[in-house]
């Protein structure tokens, strides 16, 4: 055998492995797209298996949230009263007006709670911490107000 046939017969082999390297990945991405069908499939059975058996309760919780939130009027007696609810009668208990709107899920901006705030800091129902952000507490003479207002409205009923 000569050099030359050899060096043929190695590039047939190389074509003939390039060949069935090629074919091998086509055959693995075709079984791949088939197990992945497949899996969509499955999920698409289980996922409505799931909302008919359960519903679909996440939309309907939403929209009973913000229902309820939008026919809300935040006034500043309760605004002294979520201060209250949340404990912030110390400086070390001070929270900001985006802590209140995050947890009792107010439809107010941010801005809005704020400058209520401000009017009840005013009033010297509340006092504030002087960093930011600005953070609110109960005074004694709110903690009375909040008191006074609770006894009028048991009265009434």
């Amino acid at each position: 055998m000569e050099v030359s046939e050899i060096k043929n017969q190695l590039a047939e082999l190389q074509n003939k492995i390039t060949e069935t390297k090629n074919q091998t990945t086509d055959q693995r991405i075709d079984q791949l797209e088939k197990s992945l069908n497949e899996m969509k499939d499955k999920y698409i059975v289980l996922l409505e298996q799931t909302l008919s058996a359960k519903g679909n309760r996440k939309s309907e919780t939403f929209d009973v949230i913000s229902k309820r939130n939008s026919e809300l009027q935040i006034d500043k007696f309760q605004l002294l009263t979520l201060l209250k609810e949340s404990r912030a009668i110390t400086p070390e208990f001070a929270v900001s007006a985006t802590q209140l709107q995050k947890t009792f899920a107010l439809n107010r901006t941010t801005r809005t709670i704020r400058d209520k705030l401000t009017s009840l800091e005013l009033m010297n129902l509340i006092t504030s911490l002087g960093q930011k952000p600005k953070l609110y507490y109960l005074t004694s003479r709110g903690l009375q107000m909040i008191s006074q207002q609770q006894k009028g409205l048991m009265q009434v009923h």
